[in-house]
C-alpha cells in the first residue's frame, strides 16, 4: 500500500498530508481514513477521526479542519523528520498541526513514514493536542 515513491521529498510528504487535510476539511472522514495506513494500536476508524476533531477545544461545537488557517499564538507546524530505517521499517515521521475553523491550533496529526519495496507508506499514528 505505498502512497509515494521511495524518492519522495519532504515537500512531497507535506503535500500528501495537505491532501489528507483537504479530505478532513470536506469532512469526508471515510476518504481521509482510506487515504493513509493506520497504527493498529490506535484503532482508528473514520468516526473516531471525526470525533477527535469535533471534540477539540473548550466549546466542542462541531469544529472542522480547514486547510488554511490564520496564525494565532500558535504557528502551524508542517515538519518532516527522517532517520535510518528502524526495525519496523520506519524511516521518518510527519508532524502536521491542524487548522481548526480557519485558525492554527495545537491539535497535531502525526504520521509515520515507512519504506517498503514499492515505495513509501504514510501511516496515521495519532491526532492529539501537543
Amino acid at each position: 500500500m505505498a502512497h509515494l515513491p521511495a524518492s519522495a521529498t519532504d515537500d512531497d510528504l507535506i503535500a500528501f498530508a495537505d491532501e489528507w487535510a483537504r479530505l478532513m476539511e470536506a469532512e469526508d472522514y471515510v476518504a481521509a481514513y482510506e487515504f493513509t495506513a493506520h497504527e493498529p494500536s490506535m484503532q482508528w476508524t473514520p468516526a473516531l477521526i471525526g470525533q477527535v476533531v469535533k471534540s477539540y477545544g473548550e466549546c466542542n461545537a462541531g469544529q472542522k479542519v480547514t486547510l488554511n488557517g490564520k496564525p494565532t499564538d500558535i504557528s502551524q507546524r508542517k515538519e518532516v523528520t527522517r532517520w535510518q530505517e528502524n526495525g519496523r521499517g520506519c524511516i521518518g515521521e510527519i508532524w502536521y498541526d491542524l487548522n481548526i475553523d480557519g485558525y492554527a491550533s495545537d491539535l497535531t496529526a502525526t504520521f509515520d513514514v515507512e519504506e517498503g519495496p514499492d515505495g513509501l507508506t504514510v501511516r496515521l499514528n495519532d491526532i492529539h493536542v501537543m
